[in-house]
């Protein structure tokens, strides 16, 4: 099973991600956690990046298409959850080429329930993410804030994708794989729509 999770940034799909594929037994792949890895070990790529993700700016499509490729090649024949990946219709169409999707699930969530989430995000050194409000670190455990988590960036990143994501939901709506989920809830609540959403599309497929 592939599955593709999407949604604007700060709306839980990380966390959802993760959930998802410790439940499957599926690969988990964060394209926004692997270009932040490469960041923090001062790498080529990391260096080229840098920018873009401290501006909340897309990281250019070259750059993009090249690092899932390799990650496919080196995972594809196993399942994969899919962390905010397509992000644009460039992407999607790529990826149509390389993984075959079982769904496509969409995290429906108002600019301002992002705020209020992204508000208390924070991150250990290891690139765990928590929430001071609703997800607290454990005790211990030394946290920061991101610098593309600052409201401002992530009111420009909300916009961004407003413009890119319709493209791909029409993509994927007329292959009939789009499923929705409302991300407003707790942790469980939204689990439990996508543990319930994933089953009748395996179902389907």
């Amino acid at each position: 099973m592939n599955v593709a999770v999407l949604g604007p940034p700060g709306c839980g799909k990380g966390t959802q991600s993760k959930l998802l594929a410790a439940h499957f037994g599926l690969k988990h792949f964060s394209l926004g956690e692997m270009l932040r890895m490469e960041v923090g070990k001062g790498t080529e790529l990391g260096k080229k990046t840098e920018t873009y993700l401290k501006a909340g700016k897309l990281v250019p499509e070259p750059i993009v298409l090249d690092l899932f490729k390799t990650y496919v090649g080196r995972n594809g024949d196993q399942g994969h959850i899919l962390d905010g990946y397509p992000r644009t219709l460039i992407q999607a169409e790529a990826l149509d080429a390389l993984l075959s999707l079982s769904a496509v699930v969409l995290f429906e969530i108002t600019e301002e329930g992002v705020l209020s989430r992204v508000a208390g995000r924070v991150v250990d050194a290891e690139g765990r993410t928590y929430n001071l409000n609703s997800n607290r670190p454990p005790a211990g455990v030394q946290t920061k804030r991101r610098d593309d988590d600052r409201p401002e960036v992530v009111q420009g990143r909300f916009r961004g994708y407003l413009l890119e994501i319709e493209p791909i939901l029409s993509h994927y709506r007329q292959r009939g794989m789009l499923v929705t989920v409302n991300a407003s809830g707790s942790i469980g609540s939204v689990l439990d729509q996508l543990l319930g959403s994933l089953g009748q599309t395996a179902e389907a497929v």
